[in-house]
């Protein structure tokens, strides 16, 4: 039987890493500037100043929005393709702050992409936890190739995904992430609201708010208008034009 690959909080219990602070944090083996522009994120020095810009650009905005504490984010793409690029890019940028962290969850249960940021794989995630009260939050959060970004794969069951992610597990698990550091943020890359409309609105009930992620010129301004409606106006921090 293989070795049990650690979690972030299982190496955090070893190093004596305590749970309040972004500066006690343990890490895995960073990724070297050219892994960084083959997955295609955002890195100090990267050789797309303008991708670097506007992410920053972005993190700033929506921590405007959240004045006090971390907050959770919920991106959603109007279209399948292109949320997973800005969730995880969103989630870089604010790991670029050495005062920060972030967790990225994977919520694509049915393209998901989270597990190539993570060197060490992973034995359990999302999944695992939402169907097993034996796994904890501690086992599935794990450290990336990005200095202070973390992430939570979807795991080995995918089945049953609407009834997972309303389940109160689902929303155990969002408020044990914001709670556990107070300079962590949660960003959770979720499936198209075209294809997947019950499992987005879940998941926006769980989060502060919510990134709608619209392929530019590809969809009419009435298409926008019926998934903002979907998601709830009220719920809505921005729009994000992505260049496919």
């Amino acid at each position: 039987m293989s070795k049990p690959i650690q979690s972030e909080f299982q190496k955090a219990a070893i190093a004596g890493e305590g749970q309040s602070s972004v500066s006690q944090m343990t890490e895995v083996k960073a990724f070297s500037a050219q892994e960084l522009t083959d997955l295609k994120l955002i890195h100090s020095g990267a050789g797309a100043p303008s991708a670097l810009k506007a992410f920053r650009d972005l993190r700033t905005r929506l921590m405007a929005i959240k004045e006090e504490g971390n907050f959770a984010c919920l991106v959603v793409s109007a279209e399948p393709g292109g949320g997973s690029h800005v969730a995880v890019n969103l989630a870089a940028a604010i790991a670029l702050d050495k005062t920060k962290s972030s967790v990225l969850v994977d919520c694509n249960l049915y393209a998901p992409s989270v597990g190539q940021y993570m060197p060490g794989g992973a034995d359990v995630g999302l999944t695992d936890y939402l169907d097993d009260t034996s796994v904890s939050c501690e086992d599935i959060v794990y450290g990336t190739g990005v200095k202070r970004m973390r992430a939570i794969p979807v795991g080995n069951n995918k089945d049953g995904g609407t009834e997972k992610l309303a389940s109160g597990r689902m929303r155990q698990l969002v408020s044990e992430l914001k709670a556990r550091y107070s300079d962590r943020y949660v960003i959770i890359d979720a499936p198209s609201v075209s294809n997947y409309e019950a499992e987005v609105q879940i998941l926006s009930e769980l989060c502060d708010f919510v990134l709608l992620v619209v392929p530019s010129g590809q969809i009419t301004e009435s298409v926008l208008n019926a998934h903002i409606e979907r998601i709830g106006k009220e719920n809505l921090a921005g729009v994000v034009f992505n260049e496919r």
